[in-house]
């Protein structure tokens, strides 16, 4: 009796974010637990691998996530080996390994074939939820989307918690393409069904949170995104810091790269530098290549826009080591942005795979006009109205409504405005189109 109430509290803590009462609950619970509870040991594996994640100790989550799947092996459990992958994946996501993690949820998937399709599995909703999760951080976004809904579907039916997976991650995709109102509106949703559920806050909220952070910096609501990403720092990156929530053990790292979105929006580019380049020495010290790749393809944004073409090549090189596992999205921002530049350098590289993937990847993405610097000739129709704009003392946000174009646009081009002036500020490109005559 007393080991199962230890189990018992030991995920209870984890819920509540306190780390020390998970750890000491969980593991004397697995020293005391009979072989035949295997069910309450595989969950506080499950539980001790998700925390070592949080803590960033992504060996340890390895080596739990084996003895896991071994237990649940031993005692033929399709349920709980179907589980057992779903944990692993998330491990293998954390260090980057994309295309593994897909490889481990479906064969969680394959252990539920035999299962009937009528019964609805909480687990299957989380396999599928994770493969449309995957499918996204490769850029397949349409398959991603389908599996997604359908993993929200079956999720919403068994009234499992994974539901704010699925509808943070369209929510981000949603924003990323400009349609905010759906955005805010897939959050509302899974805030209402945590609401229904009585599931308490500090299991969604800051996740939730931190999403509509993303959407108020896309938006250019700098001020909003600001107050809470202070709140947010505070509650987890502070002294002493909560643990981060199960569904996302490495949200602090998260708020950083948030904040260094912030930063620049605000005009402090050193800031934003050093937030990403101490992110990406905390990735390569915990073993986990997908945070540093966000964070390295952040800063080659940041570079390009300075004009500091040499750092930024030699910072894509790496960032292109680091995306072996199969991570693609890091690189969007700059498939859409820099995609000349992108190409330029892809081409003098040798063959990969990943070199390949955003290859196929740059068609969609090229814009018609190329990104030389110090080219003033090559501003578009679009960029010279957006310059003359910029020199009337008109903001991003109302640059968007007089030309009826989404605030990225804007930002897009006045990024563009900037390099091909080869100036680093809003009020050097003004200055330089004055002396070469572009304002008339």
């Amino acid at each position: 009796m007393l080991a199962q109430w230890l189990a018992l509290s030991g995920i209870i803590a984890r819920g509540r974010g306190d780390s020390e009462k998970t750890e000491r609950y969980c593991t004397e619970a697995l020293l005391t637990l009979p072989e035949k509870r295997y069910g309450q040991r595989l969950v506080c594996l499950s539980t001790l691998a998700n925390l070592a994640v949080a803590n960033g100790d992504l060996w340890r989550a390895r080596v739990l996530n084996r003895d896991a799947l071994e237990l649940a092996q031993r005692v033929a459990n399709p349920l709980f080996e179907a589980l057992a992958h779903y944990d692993r994946a998330r491990v293998l996501q954390a260090r980057g390994e994309i295309l593994r993690a897909l490889d481990e949820v479906r064969r969680g998937q394959q252990r539920l074939k035999g299962l009937s399709t009528v019964r609805l599995y909480a687990v299957r909703a989380r396999l599928t939820l994770y493969e449309g999760y995957l499918l996204t951080l490769r850029l397949q976004v349409d398959q991603g989307r389908v599996l997604l809904l359908a993993g929200l579907a079956e999720a919403r039916a068994c009234r499992d918690i994974s539901v704010l997976i699925g509808h943070c991650v369209i929510a981000t995709m949603e924003g990323c393409a400009g349609r905010f109102a759906e955005a805010f509106a897939e959050l509302a949703e899974v805030e209402r069904l945590m609401h229904i559920w009585d599931v308490p806050p500090i299991y969604y909220l800051a996740m939730v949170t931190l999403v509509k952070c993303e959407l108020w910096l896309l938006q250019g609501r700098i001020d909003l995104a600001e107050a809470w990403l202070l709140r947010l720092t505070q509650a987890y990156n502070g002294e002493p810091g909560a643990a981060a929530p199960e569904c996302h053990p490495q949200l602090p790292q998260h708020i950083e790269l948030q904040r260094a979105v912030l930063d620049r929006l605000q005009g402090d580019d050193v800031a934003s530098e050093q937030r990403l380049q101490a992110l990406e020495r905390h990735a390569r010290e915990v073993g986990a290549p997908l945070l540093g790749l966000i964070a390295m393809t952040q800063q080659i944004g940041l570079l390009l826009s300075q004009t500091r073409r040499d750092e930024a090549r030699e910072l894509l090189l790496r960032s292109l080591q680091s995306a072996a596992g199969g991570a693609l999205i890091p690189f969007k921002t700059l498939l859409g942005e820099h995609s000349q530049w992108l190409h330029e350098q892809l081409l003098q590289l040798p063959s990969c795979k990943v070199r390949e993937a955003l290859l196929e990847e740059l068609p969609a993405s090229c814009t018609p006009t190329p990104e030389p610097a110090h080219d003033s000739d090559c501003l578009s129709v679009r960029e010279l109205g957006v310059l003359h704009l910029i020199a009337q003392g008109c903001s991003n946000q109302e640059i968007s409504e007089q030309l009826f174009i989404s605030l990225h646009t804007v930002k897009t081009h006045a990024s563009h405005i900037n390099s091909k002036l080869g100036v680093e500020r809003r009020t050097q490109a003004v200055a330089r189109a004055k002396v070469l005559g572009l304002l008339g």
